[in-house]
């Protein structure tokens, strides 16, 4: 006679764990009203964040990840453009009218090619080195706010913040073919102080 095995508390445990993280995940962001939002489906938005996971703890420039037009986000380019003169002479200026809540120009950049994606990765990893550790979440409501109070488009998913030891950041995807390549990244801070 064949004698039935029952699971154990632990296995029950490690099944309700796995099902609550599961169940997190699929919760989605937080919108806050008035923030024109789509959302992705959960199966789009774990691809996407695994291709980010991968792309931020490789040790390589991931050039598929990098392989379509990326914008830098107006903090993270304040952060960049005094001393890397390489990355702005050939790369494309984006103009950018906030209202925080005065009205402030803001500039951005735009990496068009192989190149130019390549090196901005590389210097945005060697002056923040925390991303390379950060832990990729869905973005919280104020998250959401800032990177809406900077685009004159609809927010879409794929779209994350990457908690660092000392920053975070945000990062818009687009997922194309089973494919996710990075669309916008910048820094969270107080966008107020890029007024001159």
């Amino acid at each position: 006679m064949k004698t039935m095995r029952y699971p154990t508390r632990r296995t029950i445990v490690v099944v309700f764990a796995l099902g609550a993280l599961t169940a997190a995940n699929c919760v989605g962001q937080d919108v806050p009203k008035g923030v024109n939002y789509k959302k992705a489906t959960a199966e789009t938005n774990t691809k996407a964040k695994i291709a980010l996971e991968r792309a931020l703890s490789g040790t390589d420039a991931p050039t598929s990840f990098l392989s379509q037009v990326i914008s830098c986000g107006p903090i993270l380019w304040n952060d960049l453009k005094a001393d890397h003169e390489s990355l702005s002479k050939d790369s494309t200026p984006v103009t950018l009218f906030l209202s925080v809540p005065e009205p402030v120009q803001a500039e951005g950049r735009g990496f068009r090619t192989q190149e130019q994606r390549d090196r901005f990765w590389k210097l945005v990893l060697d002056k923040y080195p925390g991303l390379r550790i950060g832990i990729v979440r869905p973005a919280r409501a104020n998250e959401i706010e800032f990177y809406w109070a900077t685009i004159p488009f609809d927010i879409e998913e794929p779209f994350f913040a990457i908690e660092t030891p000392t920053d975070i950041f945000v990062a818009n995807l687009r997922f194309e073919k089973d494919t996710a390549t990075l669309f916008w990244l910048d820094r969270m801070d107080d966008l107020r102080k890029l007024k001159k």
